[in-house]
């Protein structure tokens, strides 16, 4: 095995995402030394989501000691585990990897594991699913999860372009769920005209509150979810008819969350709550947490939902693929190939 790797390095944080991204820089790091409980992956590929934009700039709640490698996510090959793990259960094993803790992330051609932050996928999923399988469709999953308890006839998903939003449409076709999706341009709505959605609303559109309040009530939709906030976290809460919640998962506007009637949370009984995907899996027991994994490596397998990447780069070009994926998000992911 070789003695150093090539891996991505943020010097600092920046709130201006073009100066974060130019002070990205391709650095030679040695090995690290693999501790009792540890996996060593060599990394295929890692993903870029908008939750490693925000941490670029600062606006995500995750911090990590300067400077560090990037990535909460991404695939590879187990290569070498602790002392204390039996490396005929580790070793030669695929695994998808996620982590948020304050160390080296996945922009790397090694990526130091500890073992609760991989899923073994083995030829399940092709490299780019399992690179990209982690954060979206378990998100998704957990998110549906309420609209379930709930026993919710419809959802409404803003960004309904997104990742999260087509597998949440998916899981709600499965459970004969209505969904009326959000975007903000009628391009967007033109492109997603197939995509399951029940319903589709532009936000910049004229009418759109009323529209949004009129279908709501009509379906019954007493589940939302906002990956947007600011304003926007406003519009559904509005909307919603008695007894509803709103689900806030993201932040994709960086704006806190607005223009929200108090009249709807007093007398109608409308709740807003938050969802982080790391506290769900740590509230997910070992059994139903592999339930899951295998029923969303079988909706991935069929066909039947899949993670959209529009490009693929080599660690060499990773600042130039970034200019092209903050522009385009709803084109599909950005991977990184090792």
């Amino acid at each position: 095995m070789q003695h150093t790797y090539k891996a991505i390095e943020l010097p600092a944080i920046n709130t201006n995402i073009i100066k974060s991204m130019l002070g990205l820089r391709l650095v030679e790091k040695p090995l690290p030394e693999i501790g009792e409980q540890q996996l060593l992956v060599k990394m295929e590929a890692a993903s870029c989501n908008p939750s490693d934009i925000a941490f670029l700039q600062g606006t995500y709640n995750v911090q990590k000691t300067m400077p560090c490698v990037p990535g909460f996510e991404g695939a590879g090959v187990i290569v070498a585990c602790g002392s204390t793990l039996k490396s005929k259960e580790w070793i030669g094993k695929r695994v998808s990897c996620f982590t948020q803790r304050d160390k080296d992330g996945t922009w790397a051609e090694y990526f130091l594991a500890d073992k609760n932050e991989v899923i073994v996928v083995g030829d399940q999923l092709d490299a780019q699913q399992a690179a990209t399988f982690f954060i979206n469709p378990f998100t998704a999953w957990g998110l549906f999860d309420i609209a379930l308890e709930r026993e919710s006839k419809a959802i409404i998903i803003n960004a309904a372009g997104s990742q999260v939003a087509a597998f949440m449409v998916a899981l709600a076709a499965k459970h004969g769920m209505k969904t009326i999706g959000i975007v903000r341009k009628a391009e967007t709505a033109a492109m997603l005209a197939n995509h399951g959605f029940d319903a589709l609303l532009v936000s910049t559109g004229e009418d759109f509150a009323a529209q949004l309040k009129a279908i709501a009530w009509e379906l019954e939709a007493t589940t939302a979810y906002d990956a947007v906030g600011g304003e926007a976290t406003g519009q559904l809460v509005n909307c919603l008819p008695p007894d509803s919640e709103v689900v806030v998962y993201g932040g994709l506007s960086a704006k806190a969350a607005a223009e929200i009637s108090i009249m709807q949370l007093i007398f109608n009984n409308v709740i807003i709550t938050g969802f982080n995907l790391n506290d769900w899996i740590e509230l997910a027991d070992a059994e139903e947490f592999v339930e899951v994994k295998e029923a969303l490596i079988d909706l991935i397998r069929s066909k039947t939902v899949y993670t959209r990447v529009q490009l693929e780069l080599p660690v060499t070009d990773v600042v130039k693929g970034l200019r092209t994926y903050i522009t385009s998000m709803s084109a599909g992911k950005m991977l990184i190939r090792f």
